[in-house]
């Protein structure tokens, strides 16, 4: 198995094992599994434990080479090193994953269209390495298809291209299908909610986060965070504000700075309690509460790590519209008028579009300064 397979297969022996009990907290992904073969644990929690010699049919640990770092009998403590060997199968698909890893840093640094041409050029290479790559290693290599494809739909949604968008997500959906992995599966559906909800078809989006919540249970703690933000937003999109709420609440037990570790993949690991409560705000605004919003925003905006420059620039953009919804064009236009810049930065299309949006909305009030300095700003070239 590879290491994703092995991680999934570990995860799914928990769930039997452990029946009824909430094992999260034990989940693995591919990098633990890594840090396994490599020696660096020697000792992992008593469930994970069981859960591996129950995958890989072992009686004992000791079959497993696994031992207490305490015990004092003399067995060599050398660790095993489980490097790809050079020229090999298993470097190939280590190096694309290592690559997946940069052009996620590339979109954060240089934006959606610079990270686009790497991701499109690399789902080329994917495209046609499963055309010749053994059997034992397709799922590996599928599995990367699926998150390259979910990645490319993302990059498009930020340079607003949602038939592109869509496109990807689907990709990533089918290839997700074909080796029944749960953890793809639902960020690919968690993607697709996205979409239709930034198209403005929110029973869509809700019937997608409803589908990607089906594989809950198997995701990790940042992962469920994200999908019951999500869930929550086109909840309060119908007019569910109450059942948003609530989703909001209980999206914080998993956010990721409350719950331990990375997601596989780093899915979801900006769902922090500020995303969370951006997005609390948002729904607020849709709830028609826009004070309760910007209070909300408020507390929330200094939560986002500017790094993450589409979050800030989407939370200033909320709070711009709430302001602009609280019949305040003068705060609104100073709202949208800083988050202006931090979106050219980061290449976001999308929130450009919505800036703009929100500019023919209080164009009106050209006779505040605040108004008068975020149109003639946005007038210029991004």
């Amino acid at each position: 198995m590879s290491r994703s397979e092995l991680a999934d297969a570990v995860n799914m022996a928990l769930d039997r094992i452990y029946s009824g009990r909430d094992v999260t907290a034990h989940y693995v992904n591919f990098r633990w599994i890594g840090k396994l073969e490599r020696g660096e644990h020697r000792w992992p929690s008593e469930a994970r434990r069981k859960a591996l010699r129950q995958v890989l049919g072992a009686a004992t640990d000791a079959d497993l080479d696994l031992y207490s770092p305490r015990r004092s009998d003399g067995r060599s403590a050398e660790d095993r090193v489980a490097e790809p060997q050079s020229g090999s199968w298993d470097e190939t698909v280590h190096l694309l994953r290592e690559q997946w890893h940069l052009l996620v840093q590339n979109d954060k640094m240089f934006g959606p269209e610079y990270a686009l041409m790497g991701v499109t050029r690399q789902l080329a290479t994917i495209d046609d390495l499963l055309h010749e790559v053994p059997q034992a290693l397709r799922p590996a290599v599928v599995r990367l298809a699926a998150q390259y494809a979910e990645s490319a739909a993302w990059l498009h949604q930020s340079l607003n291209d949602h038939a592109a968008g869509h496109r990807r997500t689907q990709q990533a959906l089918a290839w997700a299908g074909q080796i029944a992995d749960p953890t793809m599966t639902a960020w690919a559906t968690y993607r697709s909610s996205q979409q239709w909800l930034t198209s403005g078809h929110p029973a869509r989006a809700v019937a997608q986060a409803e589908a990607a919540l089906l594989r809950d249970p198997k995701l990790p703690g940042p992962m469920r965070a994200a999908l019951r933000v999500q869930y929550a937003h086109s909840l309060a999109a119908t007019g569910e504000h109450r059942t948003a709420m609530r989703l909001l609440d209980d999206a914080h037990r998993w956010a990721a700075d409350r719950h331990p570790g990375k997601p596989e993949g780093e899915h979801g690991s900006y769902c922090t309690s500020g995303y969370v409560e951006v997005h609390r705000g948002a729904c607020l605004r849709l709830a028609q509460r826009p004070q309760e919003a910007i209070d909300v925003l408020d507390q929330a905006l200094p939560a986002i790590p500017r790094r993450h420059r589409q979050d800030f620039a989407s939370a200033l953009l909320n709070k711009a519209i709430a302001h602009a919804a609280a019949r305040q064009p003068d705060r609104a236009a100073a709202a949208a008028h800083q988050a202006l810049p931090i979106a050219r930065q980061a290449g976001s299309r999308r929130i450009l579009h919505q800036l703009a949006h929100l500019g023919a909305t209080v164009s009106g009030h050209q006779q505040l300064p605040e108004v008068r300095a975020f149109l003639n700003d946005l007038k210029e070239a991004p």
